[in-house]
């Protein structure tokens, strides 16, 4: 079995969670509110930028010039899709879509761009990939358990996790040649740095439903805050 595919029979159980949490849930039956859509729109948009660090890292270590041309077109992808965000008229959704790029960094979106930056100080590909790719896999396979659902057509419901673009999908889809990417690298490496690789994978699963779970509560810095200040325990009610 590839890494790769070790990467993906283990995260299985992570996926399963993300598809039952009531935010991917309320998605499906339309019964998010307004201040939930936004607290994730803002989190999430603020997300997207720190993923340009991170494949900005991986043009940089990439081992081949076939890498480093991929890297560039996701990059390019991820800025037209930046800017067509903010484009968006704020009246076609419940934001006001030109201020969340300034939205203050909550506890779970911080942890997991922390995450994700760690692994840009490895040089390495093949652990700087896998904490980007586990999102794109992610989204991936919740598009394709919502297809199959009885689910809301009405915006911004319908919208919601809607991997459409060809660009990510089949064989020659990113997902698939960043597997291929990560397979090769670790055809060169240690079997610790094989661990490694796949350590990052599922924890940037994980924090995936965390993201859901925070969006969901809308958590920020104050109840954080307010839960360490009076000594409550388990300040991710």
């Amino acid at each position: 079995m590839s890494l790769s595919e070790e990467m993906i029979t283990e995260a299985q159980p992570y996926l399963t969670a993300n598809e039952k949490h009531p935010f991917v849930q309320g998605i499906i039956n339309g019964t998010l509110s307004p201040q939930q859509l936004r607290y994730y729109d803002e989190q999430d948009i603020a997300f997207e930028y720190n993923e340009v660090a991170v494949i900005n890292a991986l043009i940089n270590y990439g081992t081949t010039t076939d890498q480093v041309q991929l890297f560039q077109k996701r990059l390019t992808l991820q800025l037209n899709m930046l800017r067509d965000w903010l484009k968006r008229e704020p009246d076609s959704m419940p934001h006001d879509w030109e201020s969340l790029k300034w939205t203050p960094i909550q506890p779970i979106n911080q942890l997991y761009r922390q995450h994700m930056a760690a692994t840009i100080q490895t040089h390495s590909v093949l652990q700087i990939l896998p904490s980007f790719a586990a999102g794109e896999w992610l989204y991936i396979e919740l598009g394709k358990y919502l297809k199959h659902q009885t689910r809301v057509d009405q915006e911004p419901f319908r919208s919601f996790l809607t991997l459409g673009n060809q660009d990510f999908l089949g064989p020659t889809g990113f997902i698939q040649q960043f597997f291929e990417i990560i397979d090769q690298e670790a055809e060169k490496a240690s079997i610790r740095e094989q661990q490694q690789a796949k350590a990052t994978f599922l924890k940037s699963c994980l924090l995936e439903w965390y993201f859901w779970d925070a969006s969901y509560k809308q958590i920020t810095w104050d109840n954080w805050q307010s839960a360490a200040l009076t000594g409550q325990t388990g300040p991710l009610l």
